[in-house]
């Protein structure tokens, strides 16, 4: 009996690990050695990889689709990048690997499905959708197997984002009184919290790597600013500038936070162009453009890989990777 107890305990400690070692090998031949920053362009329509300072543009996925394919978001491993457009006239969520490689469409619906996010242990993904009439926020693993409308409700939700703990979502919704919030709700559809309630369309929150903080785009003050705060709703500070005479005329959308917390990418829309601008997170409002791929640059999506190492073993507090989260679930079962 005994020798039966510690056989289950070396099972118990071995499969995982060598299921975190396989997803590590996956990882080191599918996702990005650097830091990097997928776009979505027309220099050739489809999804470019580029360095985060803006060089060694390259494409990696061409796709005859228009709209451009937008709402990238990369996997939490880094082998794959998630991602609308339309093809065949219905606007679906596919995936492709971090190569570029092995195209697959997760959604088939006359509707439109969109805006997808990644759960963090990169088995399921919530996403928009209308196919019930009006914008729901919806679930289905990766493997595009629909599992639950998470909302459920008569006014609009739309734009989710997993937090990396996994317990919460961060969402767009017209509950209440004003044009758009970014509400929280558990990961099974409780709705937790207003965090903005202000007047004003809030939209597109997105999670800092460490789950301490949300970007989102806000026309608060008239056109479209990158916003940030603490997941809590507090510190809330302008990120972009648009009173800048060097931003005069622009649109900024689509946030996306670099794996450290200091920096925040986003899509800069004006004068019939989209650019890579990239901002200081602390509310300066410093920010660069990166050098351009095509007319429209936008939906920029960053990766490290370095966050992923960090954060291999973590709690579930941080981001639990590969072998954390393997961890936690043996823990929880």
């Amino acid at each position: 009996m005994e020798i039966q107890k510690t056989l289950s305990r070396v099972i118990c400690f071995c499969l995982p690990l060598l299921y975190s070692t396989v997803l590590a090998m996956d990882v080191e031949a599918q996702a990005p050695n650097r830091s990097t920053i997928a776009v979505a362009s027309d220099g050739d329509v489809g999804i470019w990889l580029m360095n985060d300072n803006g060089g060694g543009a390259r494409l990696i996925l061409p796709i005859d689709g228009n709209p451009m394919p937008s709402g990238l978001v990369w996997s939490p491993d880094g082998t794959m990048i998630a991602f609308h457009t339309e093809i065949d006239k219905n606007v679906d969520i596919y995936v492709v690997n971090g190569d570029g490689e092995n195209l697959r469409k997760l959604t088939e619906h006359e509707s439109e499905d969109s805006w997808p996010t990644w759960h963090p242990s990169g088995q399921k993904i919530a996403f928009h959708t209308n196919r019930d009439g009006n914008l729901e926020i919806y679930t289905m693993t990766s493997r595009g197997d629909i599992l639950d409308n998470l909302t459920n409700d008569a006014v609009k939700d739309h734009y989710p984002a997993w937090s990396p703990d996994a317990r919460r979502i961060a969402f767009a919704s017209k509950r209440g009184k004003t044009l758009g919030d970014i509400f929280l709700m558990s990961q099974n559809g409780e709705i937790l919290e207003n965090l903005t309630n202000v007047r004003g369309e809030d939209f597109q929150p997105r999670w800092s790597w460490d789950g301490k903080q949300i970007a989102w785009t806000s026309a608060r003050n008239g056109a479209a600013e990158i916003w940030a705060m603490d997941a809590d709703g507090a510190n809330t500070r302008q990120i972009s500038d648009l009173q800048d005479p060097k931003a005069a005329g622009f649109r900024v959308r689509e946030p996306s936070w670099s794996p450290d917390g200091k920096l925040i990418a986003s899509a800069a829309l004006g004068g019939g162009s989209a650019t890579i601008r990239v901002h200081s997170a602390k509310g300066n409002l410093n920010w660069m453009d990166l050098q351009a791929i095509g007319a429209q640059d936008r939906s920029p999506a960053w990766f490290d890989p370095k966050f992923v190492v960090e954060f291999s073993v973590t709690p579930v507090e941080k981001r639990p990777m590969t072998w954390g989260w393997v961890k936690q679930i043996v823990q929880d079962d």
